[in-house]
């Protein structure tokens, strides 16, 4: 091997090969100028925006056909199906509301029936407490033979309400009809029952009393529907 020239034991074809690639690297960093550190160059990617745009110039011309009938189609399917969809959901909606408030007129008709004025003239000397207890009990149990209130009922107890507005020519009464099922909380007896509020004319006997249908435990029940009491009964 010559001192002068390192490749002159290599092959004639594999110098000129070496020589190449390293005329290649001259013209590289001629072409770049004096100083200029080699880069290599590698293309970009887009944005995430722009990557469809980029995806559809990509494509080939059947391609982009083929993606313009099925978005087409997706067009021609939203337009066909979407306005019968919203329709219907529509519809529902007002189906609902009208049921709803149908039910509840149902409820306000049964309250308004329950909470029903009743009437009689009550004959007493002084205290005209047990003698409204005995018609209130007596009203309490025809309801229960209509099935309007369960039974069995075991007594009625009528006292009067102090309140600073009533008159006291027509005291006003709260009525308890209380069921024959009793319980126990705590230690403490618990007494059920139905609660009645009753107004009686001393002067003529006659007498009023409604059924009171109060709140549920639970408040939040969409179906509780309020209906006040006669003033017939309340004074």
């Amino acid at each position: 091997m010559s001192s002068r020239d390192p490749w002159s034991g290599a092959g004639e074809n594999t110098r000129a090969e070496v020589r190449e690639i390293f005329a290649r690297h001259a013209a590289a960093r001629e072409g770049a100028g004096p100083g200029t550190p080699h880069v290599e160059r590698r293309a970009t990617l887009p944005g995430v925006l722009r990557l469809p745009a980029r995806g559809w110039r990509a494509l080939p011309l059947l391609g982009k056909l083929v993606v313009a009938a099925l978005a087409v189609v997706l067009a021609v399917l939203v337009a066909l199906l979407l306005p019968p969809a919203l329709q219907n959901a529509t519809d529902n909606e007002a189906n609902e509301s009208r049921l709803r408030a149908a039910n509840l007129e149902r409820i306000r008709r049964g309250l308004v029936a329950s909470q029903r004025p009743r009437r009689a003239v009550l004959d007493f000397r002084a205290d005209p407490a047990p003698a409204l207890a005995t018609a209130v009990g007596a009203d309490a149990a025809r309801r229960v033979v209509r099935g309007e209130l369960d039974g069995p009922l075991v007594d009625t107890t009528c006292r009067p309400v102090e309140r600073s507005d009533v008159d006291p020519r027509a005291p006003v009464f709260t009525c308890l009809v209380e069921h024959g099922i009793h319980g126990e909380y705590q230690g403490r007896e618990l007494v059920s029952g139905y609660r009645f509020r009753g107004r009686v004319e001393l002067a003529s006997g006659r007498a009023a009393w409604c059924k009171e249908n109060p709140r549920p435990l639970h408040p939040d029940q969409e179906e509780f529907v309020v209906v006040p009491l006669s003033r017939a009964c309340t004074g």
